[in-house]
């Protein structure tokens, strides 16, 4: 009984050497200085009854919530899985939860539960896994309120950029529909009914290149054809 009391105390003295919130500052803080960018596109999605070619777009953001992506292939990408969605989360008040630390290719990140608080939000749960040397986030998990539950991981190619060079989704499509978002109505596209199964796991990859990072893009840029190859 000692030994489990012990235990359990040196757990939560673990758990409190660590102040999530101030970890998710120095997050925010980094994203906040990205105040637009533009940056090539490539899209591939990895869903076994679905044949798709890689697909290529060129996406545009400016702070706080302006996406645009332009694409001669017709590619119909989800705004909430590309803009800021991970500051927007911080906007509304949230509780966090430090959960303890956890190796990812040779370097610790903190593992960070939020829990939003504020009045129906889409995201009802979430947990960030943050490099405890850059303070960028590394992977998310989110549980959703209309769209189940997706993984993504954040791969950072260039240490000089602070955005990821690549970003995969994971998820079930049972609970998910997002190949069909990334789809769109673009040509060259295989269904293969037969593999369709009643839950099956899925992933889509974005791969980034080409970064200009505040550039002072024109607010005209976002107001012409509003609805082209976009997903509200």
């Amino acid at each position: 009984m000692v030994l489990v009391i012990f235990l359990f105390t040196g757990l939560r003295l673990f758990s409190q050497e660590v102040d999530p919130y101030a970890v998710i500052d120095s997050t925010r803080t980094k994203l906040e200085g990205i105040v637009d960018y533009r940056a090539d596109l490539e899209i591939e999605v990895d869903v076994d009854f679905i044949n798709m070619p890689v697909k290529h777009a060129t996406i545009f953001y400016k702070k706080p919530d302006k996406v645009k992506f332009k694409s001669d292939e017709f590619i119909m990408l989800p705004k909430r899985g590309l803009n800021n969605r991970i500051t927007q989360i911080l906007d509304d008040p949230y509780t966090a939860i430090y959960l303890g630390r956890e190796m990812i290719k040779k370097i610790p990140h903190h593992v960070i539960r939020i829990v939003p608080m504020g009045k129906n939000p889409d995201i009802i749960l979430a947990t960030w896994w943050i490099d405890s040397q850059t303070y960028l986030i590394a992977k998310s998990e989110s549980n959703t309120r209309n769209d189940g539950n997706f993984t993504v991981d954040f791969i950072y190619g260039d240490q000089s950029i602070i955005l990821p060079t690549e970003m995969v989704f994971s998820f079930q499509i049972e609970k998910l529909k997002l190949p069909l978002k990334f789809i769109g109505k673009s040509s060259g596209i295989e269904v293969d009914k037969s593999k369709i199964q009643e839950s099956q796991n899925g992933k889509v990859y974005l791969r980034f290149s080409n970064y200009q990072l505040n550039t002072d893009l024109g607010n005209d840029l976002f107001s012409d054809d509003p609805n082209k190859n976009e997903i509200h």
